[in-house]
């Protein structure tokens, strides 16, 4: 998967699927290796992830926290543990010269674009993740609200925003150099507030630079973000922490991808141009548009209900 060039989220995704897997086979003890997987075992699984129960998917993940009646996985992430089991058994396949079990078998299908509303982050819990970060003057605080601001104002991908270097950023033009899906680059623009945390942050980095050098990890030098505990380059790993913990700390659940909807959402529900949107967040095609513009597309409608007099003088 390195060498293909597939991004850090999607190679820990499809390890985090195979861990998944094992564990619930090993919960259910009937095959003892992966060339003993058929049918049944695929079947019984994906019933398993959608319905939940006794034991708890979400215990299975080692990430996952323990759920009281645990009702399963929904659509979207079935279907990318689907798809995860796919590239492991066409690989596993090919490696030990052994049937695929996979090959034929229909995995559940992710919801249509447009079938479910994108979640995005209220106006009034985005300000408050914002200025709660912000709030503080230490080196965590400045980065995490810069990160914050450049993910809301941009719409970055995870990955996106985390392979970023110092030498991408242009402070005084607001602009940033982004590498995404397929190694394509674009280049994104941000508005004065980011500009003005990212302008925090790095002068806070400079110093940390200056006193931790002899600590610092040679990669650190150009990552544009890097720890406050270790002094090295932060994964996407670390990223997603840091969201979803400045999301528990005003007691919400919010997670990176988020900020991609929400940001698709405001722009569109302000009047953005749908083609400009297209560039920003490096879409080809225009059925990811459909797809985060139906929020936006709600919100509009709702609020022009007031303007028509639906009932007349009845």
């Amino acid at each position: 998967m390195t060498a293909e060039g597939l991004g850090e989220r999607t190679r820990e995704m499809y390890v985090d699927v195979g861990v998944l897997f094992a564990g619930w086979l090993r919960h259910r003890g009937d095959v003892d290796d992966w060339e003993d997987v058929g049918v049944p075992q695929l079947r019984g699984f994906f019933v398993w992830l959608q319905a939940g129960g006794a034991p708890c998917p979400h215990q299975l993940d080692p990430g996952g926290a323990v759920i009281e009646r645990c009702e399963g996985y929904g659509r979207s992430y079935v279907n990318n543990v689907g798809r995860g089991l796919q590239q492991f058994y066409a690989w596993y396949a090919v490696e030990e010269q052994l049937p695929n079990p996979m090959a034929g078998f229909k995995i559940p299908a992710a919801p249509k674009p447009g079938e479910q509303l994108v979640p995005v982050v209220d106006d009034e819990w985005l300000s408050q993740l914002i200025r709660d970060a912000e709030a503080s003057r230490d080196y965590a605080s400045r980065r995490d609200a810069a990160v914050l601001r450049l993910l809301a104002c941009t719409g970055m991908r995870l990955a996106e925003i985390t392979g970023l270097q110092v030498a991408d950023v242009d402070l005084p033009r607001r602009e940033a150099v982004v590498t995404g899906k397929g190694r394509k680059q674009r280049r994104v623009r941000f508005d004065a507030k980011a500009a003005l945390a990212l302008d925090r942050y790095l002068r806070l980095r400079a110093k940390r630079l200056q006193d931790q050098t002899g600590r610092m990890a040679a990669e650190a030098v150009s990552a544009l973000w890097i720890g406050h505990r270790r002094f090295v380059p932060m994964t996407e790993k670390g990223i997603y922490q840091l969201i979803v913990r400045r999301g528990e700390k005003i007691g919400i659940k919010v997670y990176p991808h988020m900020f991609r909807h929400t940001f698709s959402h405001r722009w569109l529900d302000a009047g953005g141009s749908e083609g400009d949107l297209m560039e920003l967040n490096g879409w080809d095609s225009p059925q990811m548009l459909r797809h985060y513009g139906r929020s936006a597309r709600s919100a509009r409608a709702r609020r022009s209900y007031d303007n028509i007099n639906v009932m007349g003088d009845i």
